[in-house]
């Protein structure tokens, strides 16, 4: 390497260093500090104990708890929405000043803080800041702020509704019933109708819902845990809380929609469903020391009948179990018994059948569901096409013993009548079972064609 060259290379690794330990360092302080000037408040989440918010409504004042709840000191005390809380926080967190439109704040009262609207302290482990909020800018998505640290008017990209208009409505509590699903191990509901006891059977994700009352049957686990899902999901819109409006309003409701009560952790609690029939808003009443809290009409549909938490599977089987299917439709009969992993029509192992769509027939027969109820208590099965039926559906075991059976009759609107031997009365199912209900010569299986054509 020649003598210049060598010069030129220490020239630059020189100047390298420079910028990598001087001036990149210092790039980066300046713009982290712009972007720092640029943020309303330079605290997380994390590090706030409490605020206080001031309006000429009164004072909000709300303590985060040791546990990391949140709690409402002021105007009374009650348990806070830990989602409102943290929404407020994140738009104070996310607000960034737009620009400085007075360094020296001698005209406070043009921007509205000469009395602001809104004030907000916010408690940290390192001390207090405080906010005061004046008029909406010149954005819809803007308002005009000052720190109680220095003079300067902001102009802040916070909206109005994310401060102004806050109240205790907002900040207080709104789901009714608060508790753990996985550790419910008992519910009974209890409506004008009947009375429905439920027993979880098992720990983890082998268990299942099992009905105890009125009859002893296994559950419909999907509607079970939606039934789950839609009580820990109740958000009041309304509250109210003085005992006297309560009863006053309780007593006016009459019989409720329903009372239903889980067992969580060794314990019972209640909620119970009113319904007023001239404004058909819901009303939830849990204990005597919450609020009765006031719902939307959806939450009508809470309750849930027997019919609906039940397994409505017409054959309690499943499909590996079922050695033979028996099918019977006006004057045909023939059996479909798996051999191996093969499927025999009526016992020939030379009439070669369609597995796969054996298979799917047989899976389709056993989970066949009531998609609604006639009556539970049936006194002429030829209104309904079932004596005799249009067909019957019979699975039997590898011992012979009957799985269980169902019937279908007449057709209507879509449906058909079926009757199953897993559960007491008439029900209606999609036709298609009936309709799509496959001959025994559609269940061979064909040889594919033979191609014709020679060598040339």
């Amino acid at each position: 390497m020649s003598r210049g060259a060598l010069v030129l290379l220490i020239v630059v690794a020189s100047l390298g260093a420079y910028l990598w330990l001087v001036e990149l360092p210092g790039e980066r302080t300046r713009v982290e500090s712009e972007a720092t000037a640029k943020q309303l408040v330079d605290f997380k989440e994390s590090d706030v104990q409490g605020f206080i918010i001031h309006s000429s409504e009164g004072d909000i004042e709300i303590r985060r708890n040791a546990d990391g709840t949140w709690h409402i000191l002021k105007p009374r005390e009650m348990e806070a929405d830990p989602q409102s809380v943290d929404e407020f926080l994140r738009a104070l967190i996310l607000a960034r000043v737009s620009r400085v439109v007075d360094d020296t704040g001698s005209d406070l009262a043009s921007y509205g803080l000469a009395s602001p609207s809104v004030t907000v302290t916010i408690r940290l482990a390192s001390g207090t800041q405080v906010l005061r909020f004046g008029d909406p800018g010149p954005l819809s998505s803007s308002l005009y702020a000052s720190r109680a640290s220095g003079p300067q008017v902001l102009l802040t990209s916070i909206a109005g509704h994310q401060i102004m208009s806050k109240s205790l409505q907002d900040f207080r509590r709104k789901r009714v019933f608060e508790f753990d699903r996985d550790k419910v191990t008992r519910m009974k509901i209890t409506t004008p109708q009947e009375t429905i006891v439920l027993y979880k059977e098992g720990h983890g994700d082998k268990a299942d819902w099992k009905i105890k009352t009125p009859v002893e049957t296994a559950a419909d686990q999907p509607e079970v845990r939606s039934l789950l899902f839609a009580l820990q999901d109740l958000k009041a819109q309304g509250f109210l809380d003085d005992p006297k409006d309560r009863r006053g309003k309780i007593s006016k409701l009459g019989t409720p929609l329903v009372a239903l009560t889980i067992h969580e952790a060794e314990a019972d609690r209640t909620l119970t469903l009113y319904q007023d029939a001239r404004t058909k808003t819901v009303y939830v009443e849990t204990t005597e020391q919450e609020p009765l809290y006031v719902l939307s009409s959806a939450a009508k549909d809470i309750p849930k009948s027997l019919f609906v938490l039940r397994n409505k599977q017409l054959i309690a089987a499943e499909p590996d179990r079922v050695k033979t299917l028996v099918v019977k439709q006006g004057n045909q009969e023939y059996s479909l018994t798996h051999e191996g992993n093969d499927w025999l029509i009526d016992g020939d192992p030379g009439a070669k059948a369609d597995g796969a769509r054996i298979n799917m027939f047989v899976s389709r027969t056993v989970r066949l569901q009531a998609e609604r109820i006639v009556t539970d208590k049936p006194a002429n099965l030829h209104l309904y096409g079932l004596q005799p039926p249009e067909a019957e559906l019979i699975a039997a075991d590898a011992q012979g013993k009957v799985l269980g059976r169902v019937a279908l009759g007449k057709q209507t609107g879509g449906l058909a009548y079926a009757q199953g031997s897993a559960m007491p009365g008439i029900f209606e199912v999609r036709a298609d079972i009936l309709n799509d209900l496959p001959k025994k010569e559609e269940l061979k299986a064909h040889p594919p064609p033979a191609t014709t054509g020679g060598t040339r």
